[in-house]
């Protein structure tokens, strides 16, 4: 599997006007991981969806809730639902997290989880944090993540906006996943290209600006 970047975009959930269209600009631009999630869709809608993608760009594409597809299309993996065993596939393993219970208690081998949300959602009006920063950031300084099987990368997912990136990189994310504020946007393919700027393999690599004082998160 290539190394994975800080930055992860998913589709919106319903259908969008031109979407494959902008979604072939935003890998032009940059993108290397982009996550489709239609959760209405058939395995036809999604399968017709993945042909109007250029072939250069299909590996960059992680599936949800049709596994066949990975038979069809050279995808970059399959994001389990909750209630999913993890599949024997090629690929990346991953799957969205909501409490840091379920990520203290992981037994499975994931490549990277989604953790949030972390701020109130932009495109899911009251979907807001279960807890808060200064305890995510005392749960990954205690060592805890270093006792699963496999440490998995964590990516900050719900209310991510360009000024939130540095402060999520010094609690000790990993990444970021983006909806709202790309597919929200007036113009996704300029929204997309701010973060794209931003340094965030520097600012987001292996938690390495840990904040000395939880008290500062906020």
């Amino acid at each position: 599997m290539s190394e994975l970047p800080s930055i992860i975009l998913i589709s919106p959930p319903s259908k969008k006007s031109g979407e494959v269209e902008i979604l072939t600009k935003l890998f032009d631009a940059g993108l290397s991981r982009f996550h489709l999630r239609k959760p209405s869709w058939s395995v036809q809608e999604l399968s017709q969806y993945l042909s109007q993608v250029p072939t250069e760009h299909i590996s960059k594409i992680v599936i949800h809730r049709s596994p066949e597809l990975l038979n069809d299309f050279p995808l970059a993996g399959y994001h389990h639902s909750s209630t999913e065993s993890i599949r024997q596939i090629k690929g990346s393993h991953s799957r969205s997290l909501h409490k840091l219970s379920e990520l203290i208690n992981l037994k499975d081998r994931l490549d990277y989880a989604f953790f949030g949300p972390v701020y109130h959602s932009i495109s899911k009006k009251g979907y807001t944090p279960k807890i808060s920063l200064n305890e995510i950031f005392a749960f990954f300084n205690s060592g805890k993540l270093k006792e699963l099987p496999k440490v998995p990368k964590i990516y900050a997912l719900g209310g991510i906006r360009k000024k939130k990136i540095k402060k999520l990189s010094e609690i000790g994310f990993n990444g970021v996943a983006l909806l709202g504020s790309v597919w929200g946007s007036r113009d996704p393919l300029r929204a997309m290209n701010e973060f794209l700027k931003l340094d965030v393999e520097f600012l987001l690599s292996s938690r390495n600006q840990a904040v000395k004082d939880p008290i500062l998160v906020s």
